[in-house]
């Protein structure tokens, strides 16, 4: 009798769409052609600025996050955003290290994950030093190849 294996449930985008309502009811969701597409305002911290952020979340890949609204900015023309896809998507996870997962919630995870880089990013708007930890690309690698490296689709 061989031993069974428990497996991780993956939640389908109805189920993703649940979660988010019930964790962040002021959020405007949808499922269209199994696309997730929610919106809404966010604010990390009091002291903080407010966003309008879309989460975008297919059952077959990972979620995209853009902050809509006011726009990401750089502290010079010629300085990346730390932390972003070349598009300067936030870059929340690691998809390589498994650090998100299908059956994990997006509500529970991805907005909380995206308010806390916000609050890095904020900090570093300020002083020019990135507080968040993580993975930079090499200087000198271009950066949608250090996110096509990563396992992410622009």
């Amino acid at each position: 009798m061989g031993v069974k294996r428990w497996r991780a449930r993956v939640l389908g985008v109805h189920e993703q769409l649940a979660c988010v309502r019930i964790f962040w009811p002021g959020f405007d969701c949808n499922v269209s052609s199994g696309l997730l597409l929610c919106r809404g305002v966010i604010q990390p911290l009091p002291i903080t600025s407010q966003y309008q952020v879309r989460i975008e979340y297919r059952a077959t890949q990972k979620p995209k996050v853009w902050v809509e609204d006011p726009p990401l900015r750089r502290r010079r023309s010629d300085e990346p955003i730390p932390h972003t896809y070349s598009n300067d998507r936030p870059c929340l996870f690691h998809p390589r290290y498994d650090e998100w997962r299908r059956d994990m919630t997006i509500a529970t995870t991805i907005i909380p994950w995206l308010l806390q880089w916000l609050v890095y990013y904020e900090a570093w708007l300020l002083t020019g030093e990135w507080q968040g930890g993580g993975e930079h690309p090499p200087s000198g690698v271009q950066r949608g190849g250090e996110a096509a490296a990563k396992g992410e689709d622009e």
